[in-house]
């Protein structure tokens, strides 16, 4: 299996675990965030780097391999320039916010079993956001996310987390484990940004 149909297949489970019908469509803001964000894609797909997951989304998009039908055609078309460029912008995934991605029939059947495995190494489908108590929030500190995902290891130590139950904060250096959110328009982002991709507020001081 290529890591296209690897990130496909992870796509198609994640959508229909959290009650998406078929194949889509799927809002490419959706994807990013909720869906498949990166914090997810990092561990079932296996990417280093958000900017592997970031290529690997725009070349989904760009309909590579013919796994997706993307709408609307422009958003396809920059997607397909941007991957043949020879140094692609990945900010240009943040201008596909608003396209949608369905994963054909042809590609479901093909990869229903693949996507049944990758449902098979987790426990259980990671939650979205709004599937969460709201005694969960983090209130006084809105640069956090609202979500506890429990996860195998801590990301800034390495070390082991506590199994079955939802970690907040690592037992061995105490880091925040809750993905983070922008404190200006409660958007997830990525620790290292330094800049909020949809509205463009400060994350850290740096």
């Amino acid at each position: 299996m290529t890591d296209l149909e690897a990130l496909t297949a992870a796509l198609l489970s994640q959508w229909q675990e959290h009650g998406g019908s078929g194949g889509g469509p799927i809002g490419v803001s959706e994807l990013l965030d909720k869906v498949l964000p990166y914090r997810i894609a990092r561990r079932v797909v296996e990417v280093d780097a958000s900017e592997d997951y970031e290529a690997l989304v725009l070349r989904l998009l760009a309909e590579e391999d013919d796994l997706v039908r993307v709408e609307p055609v422009d958003a396809a078309d920059l997607a397909r320039a941007t991957v043949a460029s020879r140094l692609p912008d990945l900010d240009v995934l943040q201008l596909l916010r608003s396209a949608t991605v369905t994963v054909t029939d042809r590609t479901a059947a093909r990869l229903r079993q693949a996507a049944a495995q990758v449902a098979r190494q987790r426990a259980e489908p990671l939650p979205l956001a709004e599937d969460l108590p709201a005694h969960d929030a983090m209130a006084a500190t809105p640069a956090h996310a609202v979500e506890a995902v429990a996860v195998a290891e801590c990301w800034s130590c390495s070390q082991e987390l506590p199994a079955g139950r939802a970690v907040k904060f690592c037992p061995h250096c105490g880091a925040d484990q809750r993905d983070p959110a922008c404190p200006s328009c409660g958007v997830a982002v990525e620790r290292e940004w330094q800049h909020c991709p949809d509205c463009g507020a400060r994350l850290r001081a740096g």
